[in-house]
């Protein structure tokens, strides 16, 4: 239950850090909002789609790394941002504003973890082999798919529309609902992990509203946290690594399909100068004498 205790101390942080904003709830959401929900319940149904299909299956890799990932956790929220919000990679929370003091936190927040795997986690049992994989499988295109999904994409969305606690409680709800068919399987008792993930929710979410920048959660917080759940507390690192090859392919193909995004993003905006252009000059020459 350590986990509740430290998203209630997060939590509580938030409050005092944000408290002219904290308590300042509202009712304003948008098709925006909608959408980005809808997003994390995409994410939910197929990760509770995982339960009927054999661990390990092409089937299930293929709604794991290419639905979950690859369509919830980047083609969805990006496309939706530049393409249909035509808005700028900012409002996805990769911004240079506070930068600095985002990967500063970062660094001390994962570094308040780190004990907890050299002194709870077997050591001499860890194959580094192994070990590294399962960075990339969790921290790399795990990682990357809760990044944007619940922080960039959800959480900035909720908090427009609801304010910033409603946003933090909400997104860490559907942040528990996306492990249905991956880690909750895993633990040996459903309720205790729900609470465990839900605290974890918490936690991040609540750090995250502090800079609303991305690099106050990843890489070195959240991956610590990941590696902790998978290292420590369930020891399916073995697991974990198995999914390497489609780990690294689904980083690829993140990263290509934000490539293509990017492309048609600065395509459409191009298309809207011109004809702000064109709209300007008929103007003009619709005055001339």
């Amino acid at each position: 239950m350590e986990q509740l205790i430290m998203g209630v101390i997060a939590l509580t942080l938030a409050v005092v850090v944000r408290r002219k904003e904290a308590f300042a709830w509202r009712w304003q959401p948008t098709r925006h909002t909608w959408v980005a929900v809808g997003t994390g319940l995409l994410a939910f149904a197929l990760s509770a789609s995982l339960l009927l299909f054999e661990a390990g299956s092409v089937a299930a890799r293929l709604v794991h790394y290419g639905g979950i990932y690859v369509a919830c956790g980047c083609v969805i929220p990006w496309g939706y941002t530049l393409l249909v919000e035509r808005n700028t990679p900012a409002a996805m929370g990769v911004k240079r504003e506070r930068w600095a003091v985002s990967l500063a936190l970062n660094l001390i927040l994962a570094g308040l973890l780190l004990p907890i795997i050299l002194f709870e986690g077997d050591l001499s049992a860890l194959h580094w082999g192994p070990f590294s994989k399962a960075i990339v499988v969790l921290a790399g295109a795990g990682g990357l798919f809760e990044l944007f999904l619940y922080y960039g994409f959800i959480h900035l969305r909720l908090e427009r529309a609801f304010g910033t606690i409603p946003a933090i409680l909400v997104t860490s709800a559907l942040y528990v609902s996306w492990h249905t068919g991956t880690q909750l399987p895993l633990e040996p008792d459903l309720l205790v992990a729900v609470v465990k993930l839900f605290g974890v929710g918490i936690m991040y979410q609540s750090v995250f509203s502090l800079t609303h920048n991305l690099l106050i959660i990843w890489p070195f917080f959240h991956g610590m946290g990941v590696m902790i759940d998978f290292a420590v507390n369930l020891g399916e690192v073995g697991r974990a690594s198995a999914g390497f090859a489609w780990a690294v392919g689904t980083l690829v193909v993140m990263a290509l399909a934000g490539a293509l995004l990017a492309r048609l993003a600065g395509r459409q905006e191009g298309q809207r100068g011109a004809w702000r252009s064109l709209d300007r000059n008929v103007g003009q020459q619709g005055m001339d004498p």
